[in-house]
């Protein structure tokens, strides 16, 4: 994550654009984009301060580590995509949360699948 600019960086390019300056003279003096002064002053408009929002470091999960592991005891053939429909997060999500936990998710269709095919080209009828 990139830092934001400073306090008085922003309170200097808001005075300028204050004095009369014009963006695209301020965007190089002080090389920032036209967009970011734009955003600063629609942020003064509307909070009235050029603060910096503030980042949240963490997101708020939608489940537990002990409710994904009571859905996988529960339903163990369960597929990445039934376990994140039942959830309603993408199974990306729960893949890199199982990872995390260190469970693995192999299916023995797969191998077979995979044995069936080996075996196919084996049993040849000539």
């Amino acid at each position: 994550m990139s830092k934001a600019y400073s306090q008085d960086l922003r309170e200097s390019v808001i005075l300028n654009y204050d004095r009369g300056v014009p963006k695209g003279i301020i965007s190089e003096l002080f090389n920032i984009c036209i967009e970011t002064i734009n955003r600063w002053l629609r942020q003064r408009k509307k909070t009235g301060n050029i603060k910096p929002k503030v980042k949240i470091k963490h997101r708020q999960r939608k489940f537990s580590d002990e409710d994904l592991l009571n859905y996988v005891h529960l339903y163990p053939s369960a597929t990445l995509e039934e376990i994140a429909q039942h959830f309603s997060v993408k199974s990306t999500s729960i893949h890199a949360r199982l990872k995390k936990l260190g469970i693995t998710r192999k299916k023995k269709h797969f191998f077979m699948r995979k044995e069936m095919s080996k075996h196919e080209t084996n049993l040849s009828p000539y």
